[in-house]
């Protein structure tokens, strides 16, 4: 209808309201370009399943062969600690010294930068290797994420040799390395090829020759030099030395010595003194793995993790394309096959698929409530403008560098409930101009402007400002969470513009003939229905609870009491920081006692692979002997744990998809710990066992840690020993254990100063002899022809316990053949050098913040993390009385990330409750009237206490931000109420009347709202146990509030009201 057949007052209309409210030229300019702006974004946007925080953390290595952990601690680990504890940003940093390597895991605080926090570390660990030995490798730093899992899991499996397959599996390392966007790849169950050297102590002692003169002869010989060039006009070449070994018969038959006397000056050749073979490493661990049931079958695992930050869809489908391409090509066995047994990509599309249906299942939702209760001409309107809201929004998802995640589908998700609060008041607006007031449609609009465009915009400024301090919670859970209420902000923000600029001059397309009709409009079945209700609800009110003051502040008194009773409630109900998940991953880890041999560990493993092979909710299964699981590794402070020992055994699960089984995963974990528990509780002595399922949190730290500090390690185990005793017995604790690893009996050799002396030796001669006779290590390369890897050459001495496989000896007849070779060939037995002492040992040396340390590690089978650490405490304070002085203990884990973050959300919680505060003020002039309306919170958080409480949900940090979410909606409804109480004063109306009756006129948006919101979360709530707190915590809250709202407000409306200051406080 143009303006001339309007009123005058439309025909008058300002230029820019006739423009963008009345015409639909810019209404439909917005829709193409948020439509088009949307998909653009979507296509563009990185797909996750949550968050990848970019969180600089990273892990420093340092190699030093030969070097015990009290002399890397002292020589390398502190050095480079010393430089490490002045880095700006530093959060944390723990270490370990091992065996010839050191670790350090440095942890920054979460809002660093991360480009900047790795060159600070670059520079401090630059700046440290001056003071690092000339035998120490260059310290490795490589970033870590947060968490570190696996992104994509192969099996390596076929009717080929082992040489074929671990040359296949060390291609594709090196191949799928170099892709972009890869940090790491581990191969579980490989074994390089090696020359190995074995010499016959026996033959050694006949000739007087030392393993170091054998190792020297070969370093000598094994050389690669340039000489330079020659100068000269005939001859002009360069002149280089080829000296490196390139035939194993070359390096056979390498003389060693040559005989003296009646031998003639005869060589000793290598092979005269041993075996010289090119073979596999010694095997140090197994991979196998078994789909739907079948045997087990013996694989390579090829486990690859990202770079932090890098698209994991994107990343997988990279390497997919490019293992089907190497599959074809001329050095991929055609007896080699693969399968990937996990792949986060899938886990990503089916995760974001099954949030997608549930936020396309709460539209079609709100539009057949719109349907309902106006008519299907607004629902359309409304259901549409949702769509749309929501492609503006990942617009500036897109923009403020964000990606595609779960978290950002809840934002939209929750959101749903908080902006279709203004598409039902613009909509219900103009249905009551339309069909009960007969106005055409300019006139219907600029009446529904006037009257709810100041509430609304005052209802999104308050939703907005409540939810925009959860952007400032701290720490690693503060910014895994920050997208979430970014694209709620966003969604209100779009959807406000949506529904003034588009939503509003697009229903003239629908409405536009209804209005023409004026007179003839009838009202329809849900506007008698209402209007009926509503008449019925005023009544009641005036009767019953606005009959006067007393019986107002009787109404008013009794919410009051109800929420102390739902204070009650919240002290009982369990928290935790983050809520289970249903994942499809499950890792095992279980560490036998050190002196396990590999053997032994296969036959556990075999007894515990039937054991899980027989389940039919998994689909498969690869088994490790010798190795840890990486799905149970994925934390940064497990890089300090070794991952592969004779002793170790682990198993990386992936659970048949949740359609296919009537158990969650988090429920199946639980049911195999205990019967993983029980079998080795049966036929296992010393075993420890953990079972890890996937996380819904941004970290994979244990629920509960005591860090134990102090300065012998050997105390620090007893300490440990005890406080895993009194861990295990709180109930509700599961996998108990330190992060020590396994100790092993050490024989320290105590060198006899004048002895050795004496005999013409030195201390590092006879140390590396020693060594040689021990162990199997690495002196040189041997050049392979073509493009392959160089491989090591590796000495050692030929034990006949060993039955020709490398290492040290094992009975106490070939101890007795450990002897050291003077510089004139002759022997002396070690008890003549060394006198020895044995003790116990750890594997390593841990350090926390620069100080020795053990941390005692549990996890949950049920139970209140509160409640357990409540009981720990003082336990715990009571049994370190008894510690030897300069002990001390601190709490950690997820019970320390808890309550800061749980902190942090509180204090966002009452900066939110300011915020509003101060808002209602400046809306309404009021402090009275904003009280009003902050009464209507604790009526809020009576649902979700006492709903939590009788359901027996946890309070997670996820139901902490629908708490505060809760708010936005909860003011957003008072806000219109308040004002409409205040119209109805301004034309006559008594406070009782008024209060009534804007109850009563409220009533159906405010129903409308509530159920839309309740209905939109439901699906969510049901279909996600990690997001079902959130969405109850927002149920809950807005049953309560709805009801009591609609009785309190007007009660407290009542009582607090002064009739001429009321009728200042219209929004008009």
């Amino acid at each position: 209808m143009s303006p001339k057949e309007e009123s005058h007052d439309v025909a008058n209309a300002h230029p820019l309201a006739r423009f963008f409210l009345l015409k639909t030229t810019f209404g439909l300019l917005l829709t193409l370009l948020l439509f088009a702006g949307g998909y653009f974004a979507y296509s563009s946007l990185t797909k996750e399943s949550l968050p990848d925080l970019d969180i600089p953390n990273a892990t420093v290595t340092t190699l030093w062969a030969g070097a015990d952990p009290q002399t890397i601690e002292e020589q390398v680990t502190q050095k480079l600690e010393d430089e490490i504890t002045t880095l700006k940003g530093l959060k944390t940093f723990s270490s370990a010294s091992f065996d010839s390597y050191s670790i350090i895991a440095v942890e920054f605080t979460a809002d660093s930068d991360t480009a900047e926090a790795m060159q600070r570390l670059r520079d401090a660990i630059s700046d440290a290797q001056s003071n690092l030995p000339r035998e120490a490798e260059f310290p490795n730093i490589q970033q870590v994420a947060v968490d570190d899992r696996p992104i994509m899991t192969v099996t390596l499996f076929g009717d080929a040799s082992d040489v074929e397959l671990n040359n296949l599996a060390k291609t594709l390392q090196d191949d799928i390395e170099a892709i972009s966007g890869v940090n790491q790849v581990t191969l579980g169950g490989k074994r390089d090829e090696i020359i190995q050297i074995l010499l016959d102590p026996e033959r050694l002692l006949a000739l007087g020759i030392s393993p170091n003169a054998v190792s020297q002869a070969i370093t000598n010989a094994n050389l690669n030099q340039p000489f330079g060039d020659i100068e000269s006009q005939k001859i002009g070449a360069v002149v280089r030395l080829e000296g490196q070994f390139t035939s194993l018969d070359d390096l056979k038959n390498l003389p060693i010595i040559r005989l003296s006397g009646e031998f003639n000056n005869r060589p000793v050749r290598l092979n005269e003194l041993g075996r010289v073979t090119r073979q596999l490493e010694k095997e140090e661990a197994r991979a196998f793995f078994s789909e739907k049931g079948r045997p087990f079958g013996k694989t390579i695992e090829v486990s690859i993790k990202k770079i932090p930050g890098a698209d994991t869809v994107e990343l997988n489908n990279d390497i997919e394309a490019a293992l089907e391409e190497w599959q074809q090509s001329h050095f991929w066995p055609k007896t080699i096959d693969y399968v990937i047994t996990q792949n986060e990509a899938d886990q990503i599309r089916d995760s974001l698929f099954n949030v997608f249906i549930n936020g396309l299942q709460a539209m079609i939702a709100v539009f057949l409530i719109l349907f309902l209760v106006l008519t299907w001409r607004e629902g359309l309107i409304a259901g549409l403008s949702i769509p749309l809201s929501f492609a503006g929004a990942l617009v500036v998802i897109w923009l403020l560098g964000y990606s595609l995640n779960e978290l950002v589908i809840i934002g939209m998700v929750l959101a749903l409930g908080l902006l279709v609060d203004v598409f039902i008041l613009m909509m219900e607006g103009l249905h009551e101009e339309v069909y009960t007031y007969k106005k055409t449609f300019g006139q219907a609009v600029l009446a529904t402007i006037k009257k709810y465009g100041m509430p609304a915009f005052a209802g999104q400024l308050t939703t907005i400002l409540a939810l925009a301090p959860l952007m400032a919670i701290e720490g690693i859970s503060g910014k895994f969470i920050r997208v979430l209420p970014v694209t709620a902000i966003a969604c209100l923000t779009v959807a406000f513009a949506v529904a003034m600029l588009a939503s509003i001059p697009l229903s003239r397309y629908l409405l536009g003939n209804i209005a023409k009709k004026g007179a003839d409009i009838k009202e329809t079945r849900a506007d008698l229905l209402l209007a009926k209700t509503s008449s019925l609800m005023k009544t009641w009110s005036l009767s019953t609870t606005l009959k006067n003051k007393k019986r107002a502040s009787f109404w008013v008194a009794s919410a009051f009491v109800l929420f102390v009773v739902s204070l009650i409630a919240a002290s009982k109900i369990p928290m935790v920081l983050y809520p289970p998940t249903d994942g499809i991953n499950v890792g095992i880890n279980i560490e036998l006692p050190a002196t396990t041999t590999l053997n032994t560990s296969q036959s556990i493993a075999d007894d515990i692979g039937h054991i899980l092979s027989s389940k039919p909710y998994i689909d498969s299964i690869i088994k490790l002997v010798g190795r840890k699981s990486p799905l149970a590794s994925a934390s940064i402070l497990s890089t300090l744990e070794p991952s592969q020992a004779e002793n170790f055994i682990g198993f990386s699960i992936t659970l048949v998809n949740s359609e296919l089984r009537d158990t969650a995963s988090y429920e199946l974990v639980n049911k195999i710990r205990e019967e993983l528990a029980e079998h080795l509780n049966n036929h296992v002595v010393g075993a420890t066992l953990l079972v890890v399922g996937e996380s819904s949190g941004p970290s994979t730290n244990d629920p509960i840690s005591v860090a134990i500090k102090g300065t012998d390690m050997n105390q620090l185990r007893i300490l440990s020993t005890q406080v895993q005793t009194l861990l295990a017995s709180i109930p509700g604790t599961t996998d108990v254990r330190d992060n020590l690893g396994s100790v092993k009996t050490e024989i320290s050799l105590v060198p006899k100063r004048e002895a050795i002396d004496f005999f013409g030796l030195n201390m590092q001669d006879l140390a590396y002899q020693i060594r040689f006779a021990l162990s199997n290590d690495t002196i040189a390369n041997f050049t392979t022809p073509g493009p392959e890897d160089d491989i090591d050459i590796h000495l050692g001495l030929n034990w006949m316990s060993r039955e020709g496989d490398a290492g040290g000896p094992t009975q106490i007849e070939e101890f007795a053949l450990v002897r050291a070779f003077t510089a004139n060939g002759t022997t002396v037995a070690l008890p003549a050098l060394f006198s020895t002492k044995l003790s116990e040992t750890p594997t390593s040396i841990i350090h926390h913040d620069g100080e020795r340390s053990i941390t005692v590690l549990s996890k949950l089978s049920e139970g209140n993390i509160n409640d357990i650490i409540s009981e720990l405490n003082p336990s715990l304070t009571k049994l370190s009385k008894q510690w030897p002085a300069g002990y001390t203990w601190t709490i950690g884990g997820e019970a320390e990330e808890s309550a800061e973050t749980f902190g942090s959300a509180g204090a966002m919680l009452v900066v939110a409750l300011i915020i509003v505060l101060g808002v209602l003020v400046i809306v309404f002039d009021s402090f009275k009237q904003a009280l009003i309306l902050m009464v209507t919170m604790p009526l809020a958080l009576i649902g979700t206490f006492l709903g939590f409480w009788l359901t027996g949900l946890s309070l997670s940090f996820f139901a902490i931000i629908g708490v505060i979410a809760l708010i936005g909606i909860v003011a957003n409804n008072g806000i219109v109420m308040v004002d409409t109480m205040n119209k109805r004063l301004q034309i006559g109306a008594s406070v009782a009347e008024a209060a009534a009756e804007g109850a009563a006129a409220r009533l159906r948006p405010i129903l409308t709202t509530s159920i839309t919101t309740i209905v939109g979360l439901i699906p969510l709530a049901i279909g996600s146990p990690m997001y079902a707190p959130l969405c109850y915590a927002i149920i809950f809250g807005l049953v309560a509030s709805t009801l009591l709202s609609l009785v309190i407000v007007p009660c407290l409306y009542m009582l607090l009201t002064n009739t001429d200051q009321a009728q200042q406080n219209s929004l008009d």
